[in-house]
């Protein structure tokens, strides 16, 4: 079946001096990165029959997918490989990229060790213990201080991981431990108020990012090396594959998702993302995670194959353009 160029809108950058570019075809996409939960997954933190599909599909243009997660290695590689996935995988918000099969990782990047007693102190004067990802080099592990405050909308996170946490009476003794970030979670307006704190106090020495849930009322706040984030683990993957930029997609929901969509040329927002994050990325607005929208935009602007979504979404018909 004849295969028409995917109809994915250029995102043109201007040439350094300044002259006007002439916008042409739009290159075909190579590469795509997603985010997990509320993207490639569901509320149910399970991959719907459609994504499944439009992952096969990918795989068979000969498109690479690279998920990207707020989440370790431990919790989010298994599903990678239910997807047959056995390439570059990005964690910890880009604070980490690995070899999913190997576990080797390609790239990682730690708190400044001075700043992490510091940081730690300052979430627990504002009520909230942090809870410290480390490990880079393995499965990923946790350290909790024993008489932990403000962490109670994290023992679910905690109990999926209970194996990898390390309970610890004070977290400032962990000396010449690479610590990936720092957690803090709480409602959102207490993480928002977190945020606006630490941002004051270490400025541009940390990078702080929120990941909403405001249906749950629930905001997962992690304090990073200032040079992490999504994008730029991002743009190292496309090197290391040898992609241009202009031939990356990436499809995303919450904030923490900003870098990697601003990197990207196509650029996909998910329905059930914050409406600020869907006005700063207009051009390509999916529908909702429990709606398939991964999949309906993989057809519609990568692949172009209003065949699938006929098939898949017969109550959506492609939009006239």
């Amino acid at each position: 079946m004849a295969r028409r160029r995917p109809r994915h809108p250029a995102n043109p950058r201007s040439p350094a001096d300044g002259r006007p570019t002439v916008a042409g075809p739009a290159p075909p996409i190579r590469l795509l990165a997603t985010d997990l939960d509320g993207t490639l997954l569901d509320r149910r933190y399970a991959i719907s029959p459609a994504n499944y599909q439009a992952v096969r599909d990918l795989r068979t243009a000969g498109i690479q997918l690279v998920p990207a997660t707020g989440r370790q290695y431990r919790v989010s590689a298994g599903y990678a490989f239910a997807l047959g996935l056995d390439g570059l995988m990005i964690f910890q918000n880009g604070a980490v990229t690995k070899e999913l099969v190997s576990r080797l990782p390609l790239h990682f990047q730690t708190l400044p060790p001075a700043l992490v007693p510091v940081v730690a102190a300052a979430g627990r004067a504002a009520g909230c213990s942090p809870v410290l990802f480390g490990d880079p080099h393995g499965t990923g592990r946790l350290y909790l201080e024993e008489r932990a405050v403000g962490q109670e909308r994290m023992l679910r996170f905690l109990e999926l991981s209970r194996t990898a946490v390390t309970v610890v009476r004070d977290l400032e003794r962990l000396a010449g431990l690479d610590v990936l970030q720092a957690m803090f979670s709480g409602s959102v307006a207490d993480m928002r108020r977190l945020a606006a704190c630490f941002r004051t106090r270490f400025g541009d020495d940390i990078r702080v990012l929120l990941t909403e849930y405001p249906d749950r009322d629930l905001t997962l706040l992690d304090v990073m090396h200032p040079d992490v984030n999504k994008g730029a683990a991002l743009r190292r993957v496309a090197r290391t594959l040898g992609i241009p930029m202009d031939q990356v997609a990436a499809a995303g929901d919450n904030f923490n998702d900003r870098d990697m969509l601003a990197a990207a040329a196509l650029p996909m927002v998910m329905g059930n993302a914050d409406p600020d994050l869907r006005t700063a990325f207009p051009t390509a607005v999916l529908p909702d995670c429990e709606a398939d929208g991964l999949a309906w935009g993989i057809w519609r602007y990568v692949l172009d194959r209003p065949d699938r979504i006929a098939e898949w979404f017969p109550e959506r018909p492609e939009p006239v353009t």
